[in-house]
């Protein structure tokens, strides 16, 4: 039972150490939430504080920013209706001188179209007048040309292909004249003589085949004569020298081109690139003198507007941090009245531990008093504290009674009160 004892107390021993322990290490813990919660609380009321001043501040602020708003704003208007005043009297120069481009171009235009028909008109005429005289030449001399080389060669063929030869030579005779008669000056006259003389030359060759033909008494004459008489030939001569003279004239007493001229002033506006005038110049000066008035008061309503912002921001920096403290301080209140409700759980288990030991010695006495009872013997009348009967008389510990023996412990009567220790005669010895 000893031993038994021993075992139990060691036991209780080493648990209470443990107990130790753990509430030495919740105290421990709890010290950081504590200083964590006083460091959040303090942050917190100095970003209160910064909060406050800072609202305090953006009232002034916002006063000098709409007082120099209200400064600047009919400076400003006025500059604005300037400027728009400027706009417009560039948007009205601009039209003008477009105006004037376009009155400049359209006359231009139609000076250089009444040129090109006047010196269309010009190769046309010489053109006609060249190749009126060379059939006029042809005509004085058509025994020559009756006679020639190209005549003869169509003679010699068939009348099909003498037709065909002459329309295709025609054709590209046309065709040479038509490039070539685009052309200024000479050559574009020439191209027209070329152009005329490809309608002209293939009736004149096939005419001169057909007399051939006739001379030779292949064919019969349409006229019933074998030559054509000298006065027709002269006769066809005289009417395309008419034409000649014609076409000469033509060339020659074409009028000069007319078109609207370009007024001066007309000529000024389409070639002035940037236009300007009086007026211009005067809005302009207007203008940048508002523009130097209305600078100084931008500038300080830029900068009231920049105090602002930047007191907002501060603002609004204080703020995240007073959230931030308060967050912080929240989570320390909670992590502290975790460690709290863990050290009460604590002291909780260590009291019922200590109840639990106590009553653990109690019963451990109990045991050794009964063990001793049950060597010794222990006096019949009393329940309790075992009082040994033989060895003397019993008093009360911390009375006046002298002993020799003491009982530390009230007592039940439950016989005689042999040693007088119940005073009142209740059944309890010793209260």
């Amino acid at each position: 039972m000893k031993a038994l004892g021993r075992h139990r107390r060691l036991v209780k021993a080493c648990g209470l150490a443990a107990c130790l322990l753990l509430l030495l290490n919740g105290s421990a813990t709890a010290q950081d939430p504590e200083a964590g919660l006083v460091d959040a609380q303090a942050r917190a009321t100095a970003a209160k504080t910064e909060v406050t001043d800072l609202e305090a501040a953006m009232g002034p602020a916002a006063a000098k920013l709409e007082a120099a708003q209200r400064e600047a704003a009919p400076v400003r208007s006025e500059a604005e209706r300037a400027a728009e005043r400027v706009a417009t009297t560039k948007a009205s120069l601009r039209r003008t001188h477009l105006r004037a481009v376009a009155t400049v171009k359209r006359i231009e235009e139609e000076h250089r179209d009444a040129t090109e028909e006047r010196e269309g008109e010009v190769r046309a005429g010489a053109g006609f007048a060249i190749a009126a005289l060379i059939v006029a030449f042809i005509a004085l001399a058509w025994g020559w040309f009756r006679a020639s080389a190209a005549v003869a060669y169509l003679a010699r063929i068939q009348l099909g292909q003498a037709i065909g030869l002459c329309l295709g030579g025609g054709f590209v005779t046309i065709s040479v004249g038509t490039a070539i008669s685009s052309a200024a000056g000479v050559a574009g006259a020439i191209g027209v003589a070329i152009l005329s003389l490809g309608f002209m030359l293939p009736v004149a060759f096939l005419l001169a085949r057909h007399s051939a033909e006739v001379q030779r008494g292949r064919a019969k004459s349409v006229l019933g004569r074998e030559r054509l008489p000298v006065r027709a030939t002269q006769m066809i001569a005289a009417l395309f020298a008419f034409f000649f003279l014609l076409g000469l004239g033509s060339a020659i007493f074409t009028g000069e081109a007319e078109s609207e001229e370009i007024a001066p002033r007309t000529r000024e506006q389409a070639e002035d690139r940037e236009p300007s005038s009086g007026a211009l110049a005067a809005a302009e000066d207007a203008a940048a003198g508002l523009e130097e008035r209305v600078a100084p008061l931008l500038i300080s309503v830029r900068q009231r507007q920049a105090d602002l912002r930047a007191i907002r921001r501060e603002l609004t920096k204080a703020g995240d941090r007073l959230a931030d403290a308060e967050g912080d301080a929240r989570i320390f209140t909670r992590r502290l009245l975790v460690v709290e409700k863990r050290e009460a759980r604590e002291r909780e288990r260590e009291e019922r531990e200590a109840e639990r030991q106590a009553e653990e010695e109690q019963r451990e006495f109990e045991e050794a008093e009964e063990e001793s009872a049950e060597l010794a013997g222990c006096d019949s009348n009393y329940e309790g504290e075992c009082l040994t009967p033989g060895i003397g008389d019993y008093d009360c510990a911390g009375g006046s009674g002298d002993g020799p023996n003491y009982v530390y412990s009230s007592v039940s009567v439950v016989g005689e009160d042999v040693y007088g220790l119940d005073a009142n005669s209740n059944g309890i010895g010793c209260e």
